[in-house]
């Protein structure tokens, strides 16, 4: 599910050199490691291969980055896959601009993947899922078809020891890894049903069923990776008691992070925006179904 906000801007120029400007929610400048700033280098690497295998030619190697995120880094909130979806989109504007040459939206999909894996989803708004054969995003139903909100409640921002992309390559080492895989087509159908179905008693029963599948793989790995916090068990247990109690459309996911997710109807989110907002000593997110990556303007160079 794509979702209308935290939001992330990138504003890219070809230049002489390479340079990247990071900047927090508030404007004050978010200092790169070197690890994070070799990401964005690999990318452009792999983006500039992309482009060469499309004969496309556009050199991209020496860009200037500026990128304001409004997505709290490392806690869950897939600040990864909004960054690159943005750059993807923006590099497929200055094609435009500058060759005359349109891609589509698979290509500009694979694009934002050679970044992220998540980021090709980010592409389209609405309900999306990412084929497990091929990597292509597809929308399973637009922004339109249900009104889903999403409350994240956010216990701390810090942020994580280990990474998503590390976190998916100790994966294979847990046990409990060959029967996920297994379950995950059988999963992704239900889920699709589900939503096209507009079920949330089903997506409920499926969303939580895989989160805590996930989590448990990642726990089993070596070494094992926790990224739940004793906040997020509890934020979980009176969810539970308040979803029964008064018998809410609500369900709670949680990404690699102690980030909470309360995806819920239109019916249930005041009383879900309530119970979020007495969590104490966290960050609140009130956010819903929206719209995908989008090229807000050009600027001529």
């Amino acid at each position: 599910m794509t979702l209308d906000s935290p939001t992330v801007e990138v504003t890219i120029e070809l230049a002489d050199t390479f340079s990247i400007h990071s900047y927090n929610s508030d404007g004050s400048p978010r200092i790169l490691t070197p690890k994070e700033i070799a990401r964005f280098q690999t990318y452009l690497t792999l983006a500039q291969t992309y482009f060469t295998s499309l004969n496309i030619e556009f050199s991209i190697l020496n860009s200037q980055f500026s990128i304001l995120s409004h997505v709290p880094p490392g806690i869950g909130l897939a600040s990864s896959a909004a960054i690159f979806s943005a750059l993807a989109c923006a590099y497929a504007e200055l094609i435009r601009e500058k060759n005359g040459i349109v891609l589509s939206n698979e290509q500009i999909g694979i694009l934002a993947r050679l970044g992220s894996g998540s980021a090709a989803r980010s592409m389209y708004g609405g309900f999306v899922a990412l084929g497990s054969e091929n990597g292509i995003a597809v929308q399973i139903a637009p922004e339109t078809h249900w009104p889903l909100h999403d409350i994240i409640v956010v216990p701390s921002l810090d942020e994580k020891k280990t990474g998503s992309t590390e976190g998916h390559a100790l994966a294979h080492t847990s046990p409990l890894f060959k029967n996920r895989l297994q379950a995950i087509p059988r999963r992704m159908q239900e889920c699709t049903d589900a939503i096209l179905r507009k079920d949330f008693e089903k997506l409920q029963s499926m969303a939580e069923e895989d989160c805590l599948d996930m989590h448990r793989v990642m726990q089993t790995s070596s070494p094992p990776l926790r990224y739940l916090a004793p906040e997020t068990h509890r934020v979980i247990k009176e969810l539970k008691d308040l979803r029964n109690r008064e018998h809410l459309a609500v369900l709670y996911t949680m990404d690699a992070g102690p980030t909470v997710h309360l995806v819920c109807t239109d019916d249930a989110v005041d009383a879900v925006k309530q119970f979020a907002h007495a969590q104490k000593d966290c960050t609140i997110f009130e956010t819903k179904v929206g719209k995908g990556a989008k090229c807000r303007e050009t600027v001529p160079c």
